[in-house]
């Protein structure tokens, strides 16, 4: 049997937002915030939970302004940080994995009567037996807000629900330092996998975060429009002071003055596994940028912009938007 190639599928860089009239007389009357898992935030955007973005001063730098947030689940004793944020009055966002040293890791919490308010199961294909297990397990035992992910169709988000998911994660293969389409040949464009998912959620009432695939800050904007609930970014996030890992100075010829950096590498790179197995993603180097306070005021002002240029007054008016394909 021969196979064609029965659609085309797009990225966020293959679509722009058609402008509507704007209703509100500044931008600044627009309404970032979000209700999502029973908290208030006041942006539906936040970083990647990849041990090169995050660490404990990051989540803790998002989480006393307001912004949501997860911390990686790479070598991170959960007892420590659950007990760590909630002293401070702080939300417990939490990532966890499917094997059995997930389980020994939410015992510990359980016995030390922890429970933090967000977890996210987080496997590069949630769509799997050991997902469906892990959840159930979750569910069983703690009054969390549970995040699945990633999955990257509206039957997969449709069974995970079921599954007793209360929020999905979209995107596979979508990141700047993530090369499972370049080793496996599997991958979904955003804007594709957004729309399709959303077909689901928005019809269930569950919360969808679009993944990977932000270029720039109209990329949010334009997640939104597909139906996303939530955003999240890793690369726009990574270089600043508040993001995990050490500055480094390079130079590049020999002669010039060094540049900072900071390494950034995908949770599925040899730097985050310590060993060359099942590699499916890449470091590079991104430009030290400073203070994240700035990017956090900028991307909020941004998205205060599209608002209004959706006609809108809060986020959830950004679904309105017609989405145009420029190629």
């Amino acid at each position: 049997m021969f196979k064609t190639i029965v659609a085309r599928e797009y990225n966020y860089q293959d679509i722009y937002l058609r402008p509507r009239q704007t209703k509100v007389t500044s931008r600044k009357e627009c309404d970032t915030s979000v209700i999502f898992g029973g908290h208030k935030f006041v942006m539906p955007v936040y970083p990647s939970n990849m041990k090169s973005v995050v660490n404990v001063d990051t989540c803790e730098f998002l989480a006393r302004r307001g912004w949501f947030y997860t911390m990686h689940r790479f070598n991170v004793d959960s007892v420590e940080f659950v007990s760590h944020m909630q002293s401070l009055g702080l939300i417990a966002s939490i990532s966890i994995g499917v094997n059995e040293d997930t389980i020994a890791q939410l015992q510990q919490l359980q016995l030390a009567g922890l429970t933090p308010e967000f977890m996210t199961l987080d496997i590069a294909n949630a769509w799997c037996p050991k997902a469906e297990k892990m959840i159930k397990y979750v569910k069983e035992h703690f009054k969390t807000f549970l995040i699945v992910g990633n999955i990257a169709s509206a039957e997969a988000a449709r069974e995970i629900h079921a599954w007793g998911a209360d929020a999905l994660k979209a995107g596979i293969a979508g990141g700047k330092v993530c090369i499972t389409k370049n080793k496996t040949g599997f991958h979904r464009p955003m804007v594709t996998t957004v729309l399709e998912c959303a077909e689901y959620t928005q019809a269930a009432g569950v919360p969808l975060i679009a993944d990977g695939g932000v270029v720039e800050h109209g990329d949010v904007a334009k997640a939104f429009a597909c139906g996303a609930t939530m955003v999240m970014a890793g690369s726009l996030f990574a270089g600043y002071d508040q993001s995990a890992g050490n500055i480094i100075e390079v130079t590049m010829d020999g002669r010039s003055l060094p540049r900072a950096y900071k390494e950034y590498y995908g949770s599925a790179s040899q730097y985050n596994k310590g060993e060359y197995k099942n590699v499916e993603g890449k470091k590079i180097l991104i430009d030290y940028r400073g203070n994240m306070e700035r990017l956090l005021v900028e991307l909020q002002e941004d998205l205060q912009s599209s608002i209004s240029y959706a006609g809108g007054v809060t986020v959830s008016d950004l679904i309105n938007a017609e989405l145009i394909c420029i190629n």
